[in-house]
Formats: C-alpha cells, sequence, structure tokens
C-alpha cells in the first residue's frame, strides 16, 4: 500500500511538473512564430514614398549619379549593403543605390504594409467558387482556378473580395492564401520600352482610325474570317501564329471555355492558338507564365505570351501581335468591351513574358 501511495505520488508531481513545463514551452512557441513572421524582411527594404511619386535607384550614391531604375511605393528590395545615407539593393533586374530616407527596412516593413501595401488572394485549390456575399449560402457568381492571383478589395476571418471579370465577389480564405503585393523596381530600359509601346500602339490606332480599318471594325465571325494586322507582317512562325489568333477576334469569351468560336477563355486562347501549330502548353495562366523561355518587355516579337496580374501573380495572359498590341480572350463582357479581342499591350503592366516559338 505504502509502495502504491509513493507511486501514485510520484505520478502526480511527473504530471503536475509537465504542466507547469508546458506554459512556458507554449509561450515560446508563440514568440518563435511571430519571429519567424518578421524574419521573412529581414534583409529587405520597402520604398516609403508618395503614390504619385517614384524613387530613384542610382548608379552610385550620390545625387548626381546616373539613373538605372525607379521603385513604386510598396515596392520591395533585397538589402545588398546599408550605408550611412546610401543602401544597395536589387529589386527586379536592378541593382543600385536608394537614399536611406526612402525606405523601410526589416521588421518595420510589417507595420508599413498593413496601411499601405495592397494584398493579392491567389487560389489554392483546382477551382473555387466566387460568390456574390459572404456566405456558403450565397449565389456562385464564377469560378477561379488554381494559383490564379487577384487583388483584395477587403478581408474578413474567413472571406476575401475580389472582383473577377468585372463582377466583385467573395472567396473562402480556406482555398486561398493571401498575401502583400508589394512589387518591383524597373530599369530605365524597361520603362523606355513601355512608353514606346505606348507611343506605337497609339500611332497605329490613330492612323486605322483615319483609314477605317481599326481592330473593332475588324470583327471576324464564328466562321472565323482573315483579319488584316499591318503590325504583323513576314512569314515568320510566330508571326503566322499572330495572324491566325486574330481571325477569332470578335468570338465570345467562356471562363473555363475551350472553343475558339463559341466561347474560350484568355489561357485556353493562348493554348489553343498554339496548339494549331504544334506547341503543348499548360491550361492555366499562371503555369503558362512558367514555360517556353523568359524575354523582356523591350524585345517582343509575334508569338510571345504576356502576362498581367496584380503585382503578387498572374491572372491573365495575351498573345504579342507585333506594334505595341496583344490579341487576347479579355472577359464576359460583349465585344468590343470583351470577348476576343486587340488591346494595346501596355493597358496593364506586364508581370512577365514569355517565348514559346523559339
Amino acid at each position: 500500500m505504502i509502495i502504491k501511495k509513493m507511486r501514485l505520488s510520484m505520478a502526480v508531481v511527473a504530471l503536475a511538473g509537465s504542466v507547469l513545463t508546458t506554459t512556458p514551452a507554449t509561450a515560446a512557441e508563440k514568440e518563435t512564430s511571430q519571429k519567424q513572421s518578421e524574419s521573412k524582411y529581414a534583409g529587405k527594404a520597402v520604398a516609403d514614398i508618395n503614390s504619385d511619386t517614384t524613387l530613384n535607384i542610382r548608379k552610385k550614391g550620390s545625387l548626381d549619379a546616373e539613373i538605372i531604375g525607379k521603385l513604386k511605393k510598396g515596392n520591395i528590395a533585397d538589402v545588398i549593403k546599408k550605408g550611412s545615407q546610401w543602401t544597395k539593393v536589387k529589386s527586379g533586374n536592378v541593382t543600385g543605390y536608394v537614399n536611406n530616407k526612402y525606405l523601410v527596412y526589416g521588421d518595420d516593413i510589417k507595420e508599413y504594409a498593413k496601411e499601405n501595401v495592397k494584398k493579392v488572394a491567389k487560389v489554392t485549390t483546382q477551382t473555387l467558387r466566387v460568390r456574390k456575399k459572404a456566405s456558403t449560402d450565397s449565389k456562385i457568381i464564377g469560378l477561379v482556378s488554381e494559383n490564379e492571383t487577384y487583388s483584395v478589395k477587403k478581408q474578413s476571418e474567413d472571406w476575401a473580395k475580389i472582383k473577377v471579370d468585372g463582377k466583385t465577389g467573395y472567396i473562402s480564405k480556406d482555398y486561398a492564401q493571401v498575401t502583400y503585393s508589394f512589387g518591383k523596381a524597373k530599369s530605365m530600359k524597361e520603362i523606355a520600352a513601355e512608353k514606346a509601346a505606348k507611343a506605337a500602339a497609339a500611332a497605329q490606332t490613330s492612323t486605322s482610325g483615319t483609314t477605317g480599318t481599326s481592330a473593332a471594325d475588324s470583327k471576324s465571325s464564328a466562321s472565323g474570317s482573315s483579319v488584316s494586322a499591318s503590325s504583323v507582317s513576314g512569314s515568320s512562325i510566330g508571326q503566322k501564329v499572330a495572324n491566325y489568333a486574330q481571325q477569332f477576334v470578335g468570338n465570345p469569351y467562356r471562363y473555363g471555355g475551350n472553343s475558339l468560336t463559341g466561347g474560350i477563355d484568355c489561357s485556353g486562347f493562348t493554348q489553343q492558338i498554339l496548339a494549331k501549330f504544334g506547341y503543348s502548353i499548360s491550361r492555366t495562366s499562371s503555369s503558362q507564365a512558367s514555360e517556353g523561355v523568359a524575354v523582356s518587355t523591350s524585345n517582343l516579337r509575334a508569338g510571345d505570351l504576356l502576362f498581367y496580374g496584380d503585382k503578387g501573380g498572374i491572372n491573365h495572359v495575351a498573345m504579342y501581335i507585333g506594334g505595341g498590341q496583344v490579341v487576347h480572350a479579355s472577359n464576359s463582357a460583349p465585344y468590343p468591351k470583351g470577348g476576343i479581342k486587340i488591346s494595346n499591350a501596355f493597358y496593364r503592366t506586364p508581370v512577365c513574358a514569355r517565348r514559346i516559338i523559339q
């Protein structure tokens, strides 16, 4: 009996000891988790400027040095070396120096981002319903695909409000990862190329308007009648692909669709067009963005794919046809606002460009 009591007493003491040691361990785990969350910004810096201005990246740490790139508000960079007045950073394709007083560093980024950086939701399931209201009982107004990314307009603990094909709705955060969309710097060469492409597209639109041969006037029927494009010439495969793609301008958009005449979405469109010429690519825009080889938006040629998103990811793809223009399956609105149409390649800032046709 005495031995049993001793064993019982020892068991109680051991149990009490385990309870006592559990509390500080839990607190330590919480502290570790918080530190890990903050440490993801270690060695990083974010541009802290007005939204209507840009922050210069210079070749050397001096106001007299050449400007080699620019950061927008909330753009993020890797810190290479921090000096007393200038910090050497790398962001996008640009490595150079930025004045310290316009940067937020390390753990301070977390608080800065809450009020100054937009958020995006990346879909983590194959197909996710978009609902009219933040409830599983609410009407389904659309579908979004895995790995696609959308700007978050508003969020609660369980739901994120996004805009898809002109409609605003809610997706469950159980199947989407919400993160900040910091964005990265652009080189002066990239900025100049975008301006040149926009100017070329504007000039072509102006010329088309005077000759009466605008893309909107060249709408094709479901039979696929040919649409001419002065920006596309020659006999290269890329140009042939771009010419072929324009035959379907005016046909309808349909999410998840695979018919070039009856209804198709952006990634289905590029997949089907390239398949006609023997090129096999995946089905979603985010997956297509990792295929082929990367090309600069300043060195595009007909047949290249341009990808767009909300800084943090990809949610749209279009095919470059030359002259600063793309052809793409846009949205479910009636043509010419939606459907398969021709647009300025820089109507949105491309996230990246890929060349499938080598």
